[in-house]
């Protein structure tokens, strides 16, 4: 029986704390949260507020744990072996007989979606699939009960990768690499190197496949084979938004609604096709069910028309580039509602790619002086009290036929439980108008 140290007792870590002790380990559950430790002590569960660390064999990380944490940084320096949920969950998983495919999603932007979009367009062709990791389900709970022969469809994130190592994956894709994170790491090249650690976790007859503009900026990361997609016309896997090609061959047409769309979401359908095609599923199946998927919530969601103006949900946009791509996606000029927590990268390259698109900004939050202040003169930005502020002068000044879009590009802590919560309370304020 070995004694193990578990960090951090949210959702994940509660899972892998009850699969250490069906495994029979003797698991310790510690947090900061000195509130959840004791009602965790009353469910039962052994927890320990201040834990000797030398005392325990082993050391299981959940996925929100901080490099910095001291807890962490202690069992680094005595040399514990440290396994991240991800890692204890699919090793657990690979061990299963029949081993279940396992597929990994990592990325910036998009994730969420494309594990969806997967996990969907598997059960509707009559394969059972699901989607697991950051996408909601720990992996660790979902050990508790696996379905024997049953897709996982694993959403990673880079907090995960950094402490996911086992040969585990079947299939793996990096939608794109983009800022996010740099309150966390300390430059671009750190936060890409956590991502490309995916290319660690292939099995030795699997297929990585990797965005060509993530290999056109960090190539020099990524030392295995890989296949490449993207827009980028010598992609192996390439879209013009209008055609998926493999190489020079025209796969098929892409359903009208993805030609109006922004290339992210074209994207999106190319990565999953890499995905599906690998594991057999055919052209007919895939389009069929690309017609009957519905976007998660607050991805670009359309939410009302208001005399002649269209408000957008665009909530889960917490990094610059993703509110870039919403952006993008709209149609006419567009007034933004951004703003929230900071994570660290520079507004300015909204100068560029906001010019003759946005109109103006009503900026909230803690980061919304740092937005006003990087983006004036160029474009015109209100700084407002509240989220419900901002929707009422928004609605206020929009035009005919303009679009009012929440994609804060940053997050969601200062003002809300989670982006999930920002979304409805947008939508809550767009109803009232």
């Amino acid at each position: 029986m070995s004694r193990i140290l578990v960090i951090g007792m949210g959702k994940s870590g509660k899972a892998a704390y009850h699969l250490l002790k069906i495994k029979g380990d003797d698991p310790v559950g510690c947090d900061t949260n000195s509130n959840l430790l004791k009602t965790l002590q009353e469910e039962g569960l052994k927890v320990a507020e201040s834990p000797q660390v030398e005392l325990f064999d082993q050391v299981v990380l959940s996925p929100g744990i901080p490099p910095t944490n001291t807890w962490y940084l202690e069992a680094k320096k005595l040399g514990k072996e440290i396994l991240g949920e991800a890692e204890l969950g699919l090793r657990e998983l690979a061990l299963c007989s029949p081993r279940p495919k396992i597929v990994g999603i990592t990325g910036t932007n998009g994730k969420t979606t494309v594990t969806l979009l997967i996990e969907h367009i598997l059960k509707e062709s009559g394969i059972s699939a699901i989607a697991l990791g950051n996408v909601g389900t720990p992996f660790t709970e979902y050990c508790l009960h696996p379905a024997p022969g049953e897709i996982v469809v694993a959403e990673l994130s880079s907090y995960q990768l950094e402490t996911l190592t086992s040969k585990v994956l079947d299939v793996g894709v990096v939608l794109n690499i983009t800022p996010d994170h740099l309150d966390r790491y300390p430059s671009m090249e750190e936060y890409a190197a956590a991502k490309s650690m995916i290319q660690n976790c292939m099995r030795q007859e699997s297929t990585l496949y990797v965005n060509a503009e993530v290999l056109r900026e960090f190539g020099y990361l990524f030392k295995d084979k890989h296949r490449t997609f993207g827009s980028l016309s010598g992609a192996f896997l390439w879209t013009d938004k209008h055609v998926i090609k493999q190489l020079e061959r025209v796969e098929f047409l892409l359903p009208q609604v993805y030609t109006q769309r922004g290339i992210h979401d074209s994207e999106n359908v190319l990565a999953a096709w890499a995905v599906c095609k690998e594991l057999g599923v055919e052209k007919e199946a895939f389009l069929n069910a690309l017609e009957t998927f519905k976007k998660p919530a607050h991805r670009i969601e359309f939410v009302k028309e208001i005399a002649g103006v269209f408000y957008f949900d665009d909530s889960k946009g917490t990094n610059i580039d993703a509110t870039i791509k919403a952006v993008s996606a709209m149609t006419g000029s567009v007034i933004l509602i951004a703003g929230g927590v900071d994570k660290g990268a520079s507004y300015k390259i909204w100068k560029e790619k906001f010019a003759g698109k946005v109109r103006m900004i009503f900026a909230i939050g803690e980061a919304a002086e740092k937005i006003k202040q990087e983006l004036l003169p160029d474009i015109n930005v209100h700084v407002v009290s509240s989220l419900e502020a901002a929707v009422k002068e928004a609605g206020k000044c929009a035009r005919l036929g303009e679009s009012v879009l929440l994609s804060p590009g940053c997050a969601s802590f200062d003002m809300f439980r989670d982006y999930a919560h920002r979304g409805e309370e947008f939508k809550r304020c767009v109803q009232k108008e």
